[in-house]
């Protein structure tokens, strides 16, 4: 299963709610790598949630794919960012 660090979790509950953005953040799989999308839970998905509130989704590929990954956040030039990093490389 994915690992969310509690910094990645916070970071995006709080981003999810000064945006007032419906729903939670889902990791899909395009050609490019993974990205964020806004989504609503669907049947299958793993729901990672926190006081009743959905904040990241991954459907079953996803969730496998990424099952010994971790989201984290860090700081760069530009901001704060999520990272995605599996087997100890981001």
């Amino acid at each position: 299963m994915l690992t969310v660090t509690d910094k990645a979790a916070q970071y995006v509950r709080e981003t999810l709610k000064k945006k007032s953005a419906p729903g939670a953040v889902r990791i899909v799989k395009t050609e490019e790598g993974y990205h964020l999308t806004l989504d609503e839970a669907k049947e299958g998905d793993q729901v990672f949630e926190h006081e009743g509130e959905n904040y990241l989704l991954l459907d079953t590929e996803v969730g496998e794919a990424l099952s010994s990954a971790t989201l984290d956040v860090k700081e760069s030039p530009e901001g704060t960012r999520l990272t995605l990093s599996q087997g100890g490389t981001s």
